[in-house]
């Protein structure tokens, strides 16, 4: 009796301890190494891989001088993950004819000037946007080791943020993976995997090079519009396997036509947006979101310049963002 009570004991307990392996290891995926490489004051993460010479050989890269704008309007009704983000709001705070006869009453303005002027509310997180390296954290560690109780206070982030992210004039490359699965787009919840994204480059004849700004084309972006909300709250983007190997290419940045970048619902319901932590805290690389591929793509302009310039809101977790393309 006393065995078979002691043969109990140890499968519960070796069953326990297994199920608590199992739930660590879904808990905390692996994200791979930490790629801190350029000292530990750093800000720029792989905005350090854009050089002077790196950005002269990018504008020299432009043959016609066309645009492609990558960028959605910023808008009433713009896509938000509920209840996580607020939505974009925006109102006249003065109109023409008010402020007018403020003007004149107050200031004795003679001349009939009238002027407008908005309030807006929102989150930095809103239509096509970049997220700062300090957005995202792992347990309390941010990108290039800061600590969560330093890094940030109740007015934002202390060091992160996006006031500290370079201007980014880089080779811009884009991956159709839509068209390399032969569809208009891919399913929600599909995982962009790296031989999609390898398979997508060969049949383009296209290369990533060192210090590139990467967009994937996953044809997701028709919703952004049409079903804002079933467009935030599901999606194909890349899986995590993906995202380690985008970041072996040393790129400056992935975005692509969906909320997130990643895939959601993700690769496991219980890993909550896993390529975040993997490309901003682990490799300093920053996140494009809700980028406008389909003219690119419909073009099939796979090598362009692209030039962004994020607004210095100071401490913020990120802006949105005005991308063009060049060629």
């Amino acid at each position: 009796m006393k065995t078979k009570i002691a043969s109990y004991l140890l499968s519960s307990a070796l069953a326990a301890s297994l199920t608590l392996l199992n739930h660590t290891a879904l808990a905390n995926p692996d994200l791979g190494e930490n790629n801190w490489a350029w000292g530990k004051d750093d800000v720029l993460g792989a905005g350090n891989l854009m050089t002077a010479n790196s950005i002269k050989a990018a504008l020299m890269a432009v043959e016609s001088g066309q645009i492609i704008e990558l960028s959605h309007d910023v808008a009433m009704g713009a896509p938000h993950i509920s209840p996580i983000q607020t939505p974009y709001v925006m109102t006249l705070s003065r109109t023409s004819k008010n402020m007018e006869g403020f003007l004149r009453d107050n200031m004795g303005a003679t001349n009939d000037i009238g002027f407008y002027l908005e309030r807006i509310e929102m989150t930095t997180h809103v239509s096509t946007h970049i997220d700062a390296l300090g957005h995202v954290t792992i347990a309390a560690e941010l990108y290039n080791g800061l600590d969560r109780e330093q890094a940030a206070s109740d007015t934002g982030l202390n060091h992160n943020g996006i006031d500290k992210s370079p201007p980014f004039i880089a080779t811009g490359i884009l991956i159709d993976v839509a068209a390399y699965k032969g569809v208009d787009n891919l399913e929600p919840g599909y995982a962009i995997t790296p031989a999609d994204l390898q398979g997508a480059l060969k049949q383009q004849g296209t290369s990533i090079p060192k210090g590139a700004i990467v967009y994937i084309h996953t044809g997701w972006g028709k919703n952004f519009t049409a079903k804002p909300q079933h467009y935030a709250h599901t999606g194909p983007g890349i899986g995590l396997a993906a995202s380690k190997w985008l970041a072996s290419k040393n790129v400056v940045a992935i975005g692509a036509d969906n909320m997130a970048l990643e895939v959601t619902p993700g690769e496991d319901s219980k890993v909550v947006f896993p390529v975040h932590q993997h490309l901003l805290v682990k490799q300093g690389i920053y996140i494009i979101e809700n980028v406008k591929t389909d003219e690119l793509a419909a073009k099939k302009r796979y090598q362009t310049t692209t030039i962004m310039l994020p607004t210095k809101f100071r401490g913020a977790t990120g802006t949105p963002l005005r991308i063009i393309a060049l060629y």
